[in-house]
């Protein structure tokens, strides 16, 4: 379904991200809200830490959809479902805020290439990641080989972006209902080389109908209409930057304009430094994040830490 306008985008994330709309559930570990200065900017972010956490531990980064809430509560509080994942698995997770657009009332994420969806200056979200991970790092003695970062929509939208800009600092990502890049125009353009191999689990809904995933279906962020890439763009981008040599199916993802119906998703091996690209179709599933499928997530993190 395109989006007529701001209005209906709005419904469609309030009916969409369910996981929002609760907060984090009591979990055993200790919850901690951080701010930081980043380009004159203060951002938000929410760090969790299960009790127990050794030297070392792996760090996971969730960077959350499009979100309504007024401008004096960042986004950082939704569940996921990772703390249970967190508590058994010893692992700390970070849930930073976008930047709020007071003129859409919309915290987004400025992703490939949206910076025309916010005021000027757009936000350097890239820099601020990367601040932030290098802070927690050293604040929390955490793995420098296994720092992940995962995301929903425009989160997911993001993840892409860390996924190139950050790549010297994250081993992986898993991009959920969102594309690597959004445009005013066809034809796509794609970004270009990432700093380094990074492995990469991508998830979409068949019946997503905000980030249509086959037909470059259109969007809107605080009122900018883009295009997305589609998904199949979007993994072919990382097979070939990892220079992948093998492929589990030659099908494409789309066909005619649609999720291929004999394909259930596609993984790349053979890359470079021993990283894997896949993709993984959610059969019947719309645009929304399904909790379920963490633990199948953390178990793509946890092999494939940096080499």
């Amino acid at each position: 379904m395109k989006a007529k306008n701001s209005s209906a985008l709005t419904v469609f994330f309030l009916v969409a991200f369910l996981s929002a709309t609760s907060m984090l559930a009591n979990a055993h570990g200790k919850n901690i809200n951080g701010t930081m200065v980043w380009n004159g900017v203060t951002r938000y972010y929410h760090v969790y830490v299960p009790t127990g956490l050794p030297a070392n531990a792996p760090m996971l980064v969730m960077l959350h959809p499009t979100n309504l809430n007024p401008g004096n509560e960042p986004p950082t509080r939704a569940n996921y479902g990772w703390q249970t994942l967190s508590d058994a698995n010893k692992f700390i997770v970070v849930q930073p805020a976008s930047t709020y657009n007071p003129q859409s009332g919309q915290w987004n994420w400025n992703a490939y290439y949206l910076d025309p969806a916010f005021p000027s200056p757009p936000p350097d979200d890239s820099g601020f990641l990367r601040q932030l991970i290098t802070n927690l790092m050293s604040q929390y003695s955490v793995d420098p080989k296994r720092v992940f970062v995962a995301g929903m929509s425009s989160g997911a939208m993001m993840a892409e972006r860390v996924g190139v800009e950050l790549s010297d600092l994250v081993a992986a990502i898993i991009p959920v209902s969102g594309q690597i890049v959004g445009q005013p125009t066809l034809p796509i353009t794609l970004p270009g080389m990432p700093l380094a191999p990074v492995s990469v689990q991508e998830w979409h809904g068949t019946a997503d109908r905000v980030l249509k995933p086959c037909n470059h279906g259109s969007t809107l962020y605080s009122g900018y209409k883009v295009l997305m890439a589609t998904v199949d763009e979007t993994f072919n981008y990382w097979v070939s930057q990892n220079a992948c040599t093998q492929l589990e199916t030659a099908q494409p993802l789309c066909e005619n304009g649609k999720p291929n119906p004999g394909v259930p998703g596609n993984d790349a091996t053979g890359c470079t430094n021993n990283v894997e690209v896949q993709f993984i179709w959610e059969q019947k599933l719309g645009h929304t994040w399904e909790p379920e499928n963490n633990a199948a997530r953390w178990q793509f993190f946890a092999a494939h830490p940096k080499p």
